[in-house]
């Protein structure tokens, strides 16, 4: 195979990045769709549009944001340089400022209630689906793995065997997707009072807790610059939000210990 791999439609070659990233958006709409029509929503259709505008707003700032920090001595050196300052954006920058904007705007306007959950499997699917057009467009998009001698190990043509970390996303954020699922039904139930470990909000928090770890743990197998004490500056990102989520985490570890000290009562 060779990279960047291009689809043709017509006749015509289009880039799998631009194909696989309006590919993403239209499988991210209609999931949201779905769900919106499942689980049901409590919030009015203009509070959403509100939402979105704050998420794509903060979203856009922050994929650029962090990865230019990713690394600030390159940066530093590439500061008069338009074509690297409007090159490349990261998911991660995206996910913590879209959260960190809607926040502020939920604080502005007065919403109260947790408005995240519906938007969970979009981007879970719609992250995946994304994905498939970084991986295809090989190394100009610098989301591969550092190098390995696994027999998976994929070859984006400079002859280093490295590991296909998009792939590994890829398959992470569809393997989450079905437990995002059962957490909204668990949510759903609250709503009909029956009892559940999960409230309002989780399905979201769940999905930045359990992305987020990924990311921290997949970027160390990622060639990209360290900070102190060995990580890089996505990674930073990743455990500032893991640490915001942690009394949730805390609630979620001690509910699952507290069913698994009872089965064995049971038993």
């Amino acid at each position: 195979m060779q990279f960047p791999y291009y689809l043709h439609l017509g006749g015509q070659p289009i880039h799998p990045h631009l194909f696989f990233e309006v590919l993403a958006y239209i499988v991210a709409a209609i999931s949201y769709l779905y769900s919106r029509r499942r689980f049901g929503d409590a919030i009015s259709t203009t509070v959403r549009w509100v939402v979105v505008a704050a998420a794509v707003a903060g979203g856009a700032i922050g994929s650029k944001l962090l990865f230019l920090l990713e690394d600030p001595r390159l940066t530093a050196q590439n500061l008069h340089n338009p074509a690297y300052l409007t090159s490349g954006k990261t998911i991660v920058g995206a996910l913590v400022f879209g959260l960190l904007s809607v926040e502020l705007m939920k604080r502005y306007t007065g919403v109260k209630p947790s408005i995240g959950d519906l938007y969970t499997i979009p981007l879970a699917l719609g992250i995946a689906v994304g994905r498939i057009g970084c991986f295809l467009t090989g190394l100009s998009d610098n989301t591969y793995g550092t190098p390995t001698s696994l027999p998976w190990g994929v070859d984006f043509g400079d002859g280093v065997s490295r590991h296909p970390t998009q792939l590994y996303e890829m398959a992470f954020l569809l393997l989450l997707t079905p437990v995002l699922y059962r957490i909204l039904v668990a949510i759903l139930k609250t709503r009909e009072a029956r009892p559940s470990v999960f409230c309002a909000g989780d399905a979201f928090k769940f999905f930045m807790v359990a992305y987020l770890s990924f990311r921290l743990l997949c970027d160390f197998i990622k060639p990209y610059p360290r900070l102190f004490p060995g990580l890089g500056g996505i990674q930073w990102a990743c455990v500032l939000v893991l640490l915001y989520y942690s009394s949730d985490i805390t609630r979620w570890l001690r509910f699952a210990s507290s069913r698994h000290h009872l089965r064995w009562r049971q038993i």
